[in-house]
């Protein structure tokens, strides 16, 4: 039910006040005039939690201690009569006090369905043992804990394979020859490193990527995925490779070419067939222009076929260079550029790497040939 809003006048101010009965019971008990006014909270806490320094004697040690109490807690003997946490726990207890925690723990543990659940489970611990990969019997038909190296001692020395907290994980490296059977003996130590410097060979050494290593060692029936492999590799502390760096090993290695790459250009490009019936890929009217005037001499050629790795020094890393033309009669590769497009430097960069590695170079920017020193 609504409550009617009418006018009323405060008896101890005279402020007209204008709402329901219920607000103005709420100003008549808060007003500031109120001489059975309510203390302000702050002040109420002030008050009421007013505290003292008192120095007390330790029960069990009688050394002195200080503790910030009100009155009233002194007063009722509300605090701890110990200095510190390890005298607490080491005083006598009396007859009745021991009675009272025995009740206290029997009642708790009686009424525990958690409790009884654990002692449930701790009753056929032997038979779990029994089954649990972890544990293995003695010789006196106890259950001991199992290790991967065979012995505890081991387990701490060789970090890499003692910490692995299953079995199952070393089903990854039987694709690369690890012996299964060694688990749990010296003998694993010699599996793990063997296979650990097989993939370093293979990722760092060799380049591979992941996937190239899980098509050749056959991984799927014991690895569900290449990345799996990474994972390991940071495991391990390999250097792994960044996506980009991934990228230039694959044009380097000639698995991507940069016509797969889905990259739009502004400038005119598009499929060539030249004199010869191959399939070529320009990149502008420039390049494209050049590739008839070679069909017109029927010289032979190849576009984008070169992979080369040099060093950008404006940018102080290594990259992939894709020439425009491979002349294979003359082993000579042609740059084709515009003004627009030509980088001095970076043409520097590439001419010296492919002059390293004994090939002749040309550069032609706007149908001229311009030296590249």
């Amino acid at each position: 039910m609504k409550q009617e809003i009418k006018e009323y006048i405060c008896k101890y101010c005279g402020e007209i006040f204008v709402g329901t009965r219920g607000g103005f019971s709420n100003h008549l008990r808060f007003c500031k005039m109120n001489p059975n006014q309510y203390p302000p909270k702050q002040k109420y806490k002030e008050v009421k939690q007013q505290t003292n320094i008192y120095k007390l004697k330790c029960k069990l040690c009688g050394k002195e201690y200080e503790l910030e109490l009100t009155e009233s807690q002194y007063n009722k003997n509300n605090y701890s009569k110990f200095c510190s946490r390890s005298c607490a726990n080491t005083r006598k207890h009396t007859i009745e006090s021991k009675q009272k925690i025995s009740d206290g723990l029997h009642n708790f543990y009686t009424g525990n369905t958690d409790y009884l659940k654990y002692k449930h489970w701790l009753k056929k611990s032997n038979e779990l043992k029994s089954k649990n990969p972890y544990y293995i019997k003695d010789k006196e038909d106890n259950y001991v804990k199992y290790y991967h190296c065979g012995s505890k001692e081991l387990n701490e020395k060789y970090p890499e394979i003692g910490c692995r907290q299953s079995k199952k994980w070393f089903n990854k490296l039987i694709p690369f020859g690890f012996d299964i059977t060694s688990l749990g003996s010296e003998r694993i130590i010699e599996e793990f490193y063997k296979c650990k410097e097989l993939l370093y060979n293979e990722y760092v050494i060799n380049k591979l990527s992941p996937a190239d290593i899980y098509i050749k060692y056959n991984c799927s029936k014991y690895i569900n995925h290449s990345e799996t492999l990474l994972h390991v590799f940071k495991d391990w502390g390999f250097n792994t490779r960044s996506y980009s760096d991934a990228v230039k090993e694959c044009f380097l290695q000639g698995k991507l070419d940069i016509s797969e790459t889905g990259n739009k250009y502004q400038y005119k490009h598009g499929w060539h067939t030249t004199w010869n019936n191959k399939e070529v890929y320009y990149r502008s009217q420039n390049e494209l222009d050049y590739a008839i005037e070679l069909d017109n001499q029927q010289i032979d050629y190849e576009m984008e076929f070169l992979h080369i790795k040099y060093y950008d020094t404006q940018l102080n890393e290594y990259r992939c260079a894709i020439p425009d033309f491979y002349i294979p009669t003359k082993n000579e590769i042609v740059e084709i550029k515009s003004s627009y497009t030509l980088d001095i430097q970076n043409m520097k960069d590439k001419f010296k790497a492919y002059k390293e590695l004994g090939y002749n170079c040309k550069c032609i920017c706007d149908y001229k040939e311009i030296q590249i020193l």
